[in-house]
């Protein structure tokens, strides 16, 4: 029994260390950074989904919003995210701040620009609140794949960040399920309208996660001084993935990251992977497709309205645990991108032909929750591949956000207008578009991969950073059939 439990473990979480003392870090560093990252991932999502909640339910006359206002409002949201990687990415790989003070600081300030949409007067001060807001999100997606590079092995990677993306799935299953229940309890009470109340709770909700935050969280492996670690499990979490120096930011180390930039290809493919494939894989998330529709259809209560889009929501957190799994078993973090595509593929098809009825319209949305999976596997995947150099992997993980946010903000103008819904005909089409190119784009990363090896990407001598791999010391997965490969460095 104890044998088949541990195979179940290797499966769907990580293979369990040998070394007890390995055992009881790992499962502390899962309580802390898992719950604060997870916690924190979920707010966002939270307060940035809310304003399409709340546009739908009554912002929208309140405050003026016309034509395609709430899409620009969105890409003022863009365009401080866009700002803000950078600047994120070189404060948590410096060391020179704390993690800890930097997530805090970061967490305040989005939460008082949330409270403030609850009082806005006009749709320019959406557009201001929501900048600010982003600039100071920037840090928490990217940051906590670099921080889970930094505390766990490559086969601790994939269960977690699915674990870490689902958290934000949660973020706007619960912005519905909130804003239905606020609309029939909390709506008109102390003067205040329902879509206000719900920006005031999000503020409410964030402000303790961030205080969460600033007093466990374990910073990185170099520079904790996390009271909840004794001196040896900081000393074990170091050298489990081997000594690295902490760098500290500096003029040198600012050239080294520029020239990473422009000659290696992992930060070129990574990047350029997903920011086509986050346009098109999360679309129906992004761009509120399957909100529009149930409100345009004149069938469904405005309760219903924010409800039932969690269904969709649940989809995204169940196949992106279940598409991580697949992953493991199949040794192949690139063998989700088909999967994702197919998914996508099938929904904006139909979405096209339109006429489906409603049971077609909910499938169609329904499956396209797929697609976030790449949110998990993509992350863990560079993350990866990129772990003999920290710049190199902090500088390629906002990269990846950055340039996806780029491409974003003059997609979702060009071919997304709230104006075109619901069913955003233009879309669709350049969803099956981009999501060729990340085929081409997978692709070109495993051929990369096997025709440049490199030892230190690989985080081995001599090793050779391919999708998939057998290393002859690599923990494998037990099964019935023989040993499964984990992951290999991709």
């Amino acid at each position: 029994m104890p044998s088949l439990l541990r195979r179940i473990e290797a499966i769907v979480w990580s293979p369990p260390p040998e070394d007890p003392a390995e055992r009881k870090l790992l499962f502390k560093l899962d309580v802390v950074i898992l719950s604060f990252t997870c916690l924190a991932y979920f707010v966002l999502a939270l307060d940035v989904n809310n304003l399409i909640n709340a546009y739908v339910s009554g912002m929208a006359e309140d405050v003026g919003f016309k034509g395609s206002q709430l899409t620009l409002a969105g890409s003022c949201w863009t365009a401080g995210y866009l700002v803000g990687q950078w600047p994120a990415a070189i404060a948590l790989s410096s060391n020179r701040i704390p993690v800890r003070f930097t997530f805090f600081t970061c967490m305040i300030v989005w939460a008082v620009c949330t409270l403030g949409l609850a009082f806005v007067k006009n749709v320019h001060q959406v557009y201001a609140l929501r900048f600010v807001q982003a600039l100071f999100e920037a840090a928490v997606f990217s940051g906590s794949h670099y921080i889970y590079g930094s505390w766990y092995k490559e086969v601790e990677l994939g269960a977690r960040t699915a674990i870490f993306v689902a958290s934000a799935n949660v973020g706007g299953l619960f912005s519905g399920v909130m804003q239905g229940a606020i609309l029939e309890g909390l709506a008109g009470r102390n003067g205040l309208k329902g879509w206000q109340w719900l920006f005031i709770l999000d503020f409410i909700i964030t402000v303790p996660v961030a205080f969460y935050g600033l007093i466990f969280f374990p910073d990185t492996p170099q520079t904790t001084k996390a009271f909840w670690l004794s001196a040896d499990e900081r000393g074990l979490a170091v050298s489990r993935l081997g000594s690295k120096e902490a760098v500290q930011l500096s003029w040198p180390v600012f050239r080294r990251a520029i020239r990473k930039i422009v000659t290696d290809w992992r930060w070129y493919m990574f990047s350029a992977l997903f920011a086509v494939s986050a346009t098109s894989y999360e679309k129906t998330g992004v761009y509120g497709e399957f909100t529009f529709w149930l409100k345009s259809t004149g069938r469904y209560t405005l309760q219903q309205v924010n409800y039932y889009p969690s269904i969709f929501t649940t989809v995204a957190i169940v196949s992106t645990y279940v598409l991580t799994i697949v992953s493991t078993l199949t040794g192949s973090r690139a063998i989700i991108n088909p999967i994702m595509f197919l998914a996508v593929f099938i929904s904006s098809v139909m979405l096209l032909v339109w006429n489906i009825g409603d049971g077609g319209h909910w499938f169609a949305y329904l499956i396209a929750g797929f697609g976030y999976a790449g949110q998990s596997t993509n992350f863990a995947w560079a993350n990866t591949m990129c772990q003999d150099d920290d710049i190199l992997r902090a500088v390629t993980l906002y990269s990846m956000n950055l340039f996806s946010n780029v491409w974003n903000l003059w997609y979702a103008i060009a071919l997304w207008p709230q104006a075109s819904a619901p069913r955003f005909r233009n879309g669709q089409i350049a969803t099956i578009a981009t999501g060729v190119a990340s085929l081409v784009i997978t692709a070109g990363i495993v051929y990369l991969s096997r025709k440049f090896p490199r030892g230190d990407a690989a985080g081995k001598e001599g090793g050779a950073p391919r999708d998939v791999e057998e290393v002859e010391d690599k923990p494998k997965l037990p099964s019935d059939a023989g040993d499964v490969p984990v992951l290999a460095h991709s």
